[in-house]
């Protein structure tokens, strides 16, 4: 470690913000470039369709069994509408998430506003290492399973298998929190995996 960096783990806050900078800024990307391609406006009826049956069924309008099968079609649909955003998303992702540190000192913009970089706990970063961390990190390989399970499922396996992907992500993400906050280097489940550290730099 040089001696411009800092040996104790970076605040959870800042990690946070830099988390939130980089996740807006693909985000942001992957809309502005697939937009033109796709129909705004069918995605945004069917969102509104989808609040207003989510706003029916609360006032108990709309029964158990409709509400599952109405808000599982809508889903679908959205899914369906937004599809090359999401590829877009992922493609984006790689290159933010890998290429970028990679060739930037380890940093994404948001790693760099906030003075963090990420580095391996054993020789030089490399892109494995920052494909397999994105993948966990940053939902690229939710994203992406989602992608693949849309093109080649029925819509009810889609539906079931990227629930459950879903909730698979959240769990991850809920434990890296965890182990971030109370891990005495602040390390997350896919530092771990990958033998990376996310550490503070003057």
């Amino acid at each position: 470690m040089s001696s411009n960096e800092k040996s104790d783990k970076p605040l959870f806050l800042t990690r946070c913000f830099a988390y939130l900078i980089d996740a807006f800024l693909v985000l942001l990307l992957s809309t502005f470039l697939a937009t033109p391609f796709v129909n705004t406006s069918k995605i945004t009826s069917l969102a509104q369709n989808s609040r207003e049956l989510v706003e029916q069924y609360s006032k108990g309008e709309v029964s158990d069994k409709e509400y599952e099968v109405e808000i599982s079609n809508l889903e679908y649909q959205i899914a369906t509408n937004m599809e090359l955003i999401n590829l877009m998303g992922v493609f984006i992702g790689l290159i933010y998430y890998v290429v970028l540190p990679l060739y930037n000192n380890g940093q994404t913009l948001g790693k760099k506003l906030m003075k963090l970089k990420i580095i391996s706990t054993y020789g030089d970063l490399n892109s494995n290492q920052l494909v397999f961390r994105s993948f966990i990190a940053n939902s690229i390989l939710l994203n992406l399973l989602s992608i693949i399970f849309l093109m080649f499922a029925s819509r009810d396996v889609y539906t079931t298998c990227v629930s459950l992907f879903t909730m698979a992500q959240y769990t991850i993400t809920a434990v890296s929190v965890f182990m971030v906050v109370f891990d005495k280097n602040g390390l997350s489940i896919h530092d771990g995996v990958v033998r990376t550290k996310v550490v503070k730099i003057k």
